[in-house]
């Protein structure tokens, strides 16, 4: 090795380690940015160069060179990450739906349906052991004008929570397509740079985020092209390809749906117009909530929530009324003269049972209480009716049924819900275990790769010493 030889190889290992620090540095300086993935000097031995003529062999090398700065990233990892992300999202929609559904439903609670009815029976049997009282004819109409609006605010609620989950899912199919232009975005820069020999690796860390995103949303899944750009595809379906990008949006019913015969809510591709296949993520979980396991305009768990209450009251105007009509008011007007003397009665039947029932009578004279064999303050048809919630298909029951369902409907997607979190969090922990910053770690790297410089520059100060000695001694 000739005296400038060992210069050179001196040199390059200054280079090296100086690239190795400023890479250290900017595992730091990031060590708390979300997405970012630590990066690591790739170095390699620079081989011999070709002899000159009459130079003598370099059993030694050239030195180092750096190749290139890695990101420490696995893409197994990667994709088992964006997988339970997938899962996590969709039950944590899902969890969700339900709960606002079992919360607006007050159950059990003294505001709630079932308390309701229960303070209508005991109503009931106070008229039957007050027959013609004005006054507890005025606690039983107020009663029931109780249940008729508790039914009718229910019923608005869900409808009100579908509208809202409705705008939601326009806004997450916003974010789908403005997220694909990202990437598509990065994918052009990227492909660029990497042309260019520059350094692509933020880039990669903004894109594989993105990626992280769209698998939440709609479970979609990405594969890498030989130029570095990577597609995307959602349900087999390309939702960006290379530099490109296709378009989704949400279509069906946008009003809350009333009648079967309302479209149903679904995300189509722009182009095409055509459904949208999705593996998972929120959006499936959105769309589920909306449109139910059958995709019927009125399912999902909202809709459910809404028929629950238009059946609750056609079954208690049903039950009610089919007893009322049977007996006599205080004033002795029959139940089946002319126009059935109905208790419960609908405004319109064009429209929601739920938000339609009224109470028809006003007093005490339009309560059929009594048999109509006994006398005018009989209490037979009041007794009936105040034992109809104990009747086992009493709207109570038909009630309990739904809350019950709706109930462990809500358990399952939160149990679901916190399994697939833990998995998600386990993936979580394991990608930042490959890629995450180890703030100890860069700081021991630190240590190495400055004493690695400082040996460098030693090596240049010492051949310099001995060419100062060598070129002296010609001197003199």
């Amino acid at each position: 090795m000739s005296t400038f030889g060992g210069l050179s190889i001196a040199s390059s290992g200054l280079a090296a380690a100086r690239a190795a620090l400023e890479v250290t540095g900017q595992n730091v300086a990031n060590a708390n940015t979300e997405g970012y993935t630590r990066q690591r000097v790739n170095q390699s031995p620079l081989a011999q160069t070709a002899l000159a003529t009459y130079s003598k062999p370099n059993s030694v090398g050239d030195g180092v060179t750096v190749t290139g700065v890695a990101r420490l990233t696995d893409t197994i990892v990667n994709a088992r990450v964006n997988s339970t992300g997938s899962a996590a999202a969709y039950w944590s929609t899902s969890a969700a739906a339900a709960s606002t559904v079992e919360t607006s439903l007050n159950e059990p609670n003294s505001n709630g349906l079932s308390s309701q009815l229960n303070k209508l029976w005991s109503s009931w049997q106070q008229m039957a052991n007050h027959p013609g009282d004005v006054g507890v004819a005025g606690a039983l109409l107020s009663q029931a004008n109780v249940v008729a609006s508790t039914i009718s605010a229910g019923y608005t609620a869900a409808a009100d929570a579908w509208t809202a989950a409705r705008a939601a899912t326009v806004t997450a199919a916003g974010t789908i397509n403005e997220t694909a232009g990202q990437i598509a975005d990065l994918n052009k820069t990227i492909r660029s740079l990497a042309a260019s020999g520059g350094n692509v690796n933020n880039l990669l860390d903004q894109r594989d985020a993105a990626v992280t995103v769209l698998s939440k949303l709609t479970g979609a899944t990405s594969r890498g092209n030989a130029d570095g750009t990577i597609d995307v595809v959602v349900g087999g379906n390309t939702l960006v390809s290379g530099v490109t990008t296709r378009k989704l949006e949400v279509a069906g019913t946008a009003a809350f749906p009333t009648s079967s015969s309302a479209t149903a809510v679904s995300l189509v591709w722009s182009d095409t117009r055509t459904a949208v296949v999705l593996d998972g993520g929120e959006m499936a979980a959105r769309l589920a909530s909306l449109q139910g396991a059958n995709a019927t305009a009125t399912g999902g768990v909202y809709a459910e929530a809404a028929q629950a209450y238009n059946t609750a009251a056609t079954d208690l105007a049903s039950k009610v009324n089919a007893v009322h009509r049977l007996g006599t008011t205080s004033t002795g007007a029959p139940g089946t003269t002319g126009t059935p003397l109905d208790f419960f009665g609908f405004q319109s039947t064009s429209g929601p049972a739920a938000t339609n029932l009224y109470v028809v009578p006003t007093s005490v004279a339009g309560i059929a209480a009594a048999d109509g064999t006994k006398g005018n303050l009989d209490n037979t048809i009041a007794d009936k009716i105040a034992q109809l919630g104990n009747a086992a298909d009493s709207p109570d029951a038909g009630w309990a049924t739904y809350v019950s369902r709706i109930g462990s409907q809500s358990a399952t997607a939160a149990a679901r819900s916190a399994t697939s979190d833990t998995a998600a969090s386990a993936a979580t922990t394991a990608q930042n275990s490959v890629g995450g910053v180890d703030l100890d770690e860069e700081t021991s790297n630190l240590v190495i790769y400055q004493h690695a410089y400082q040996a460098s520059a030693r090596v240049i100060s010492t051949i310099a010493d001995v060419l100062d000695t060598l070129i002296n001694m010609g001197a003199r």
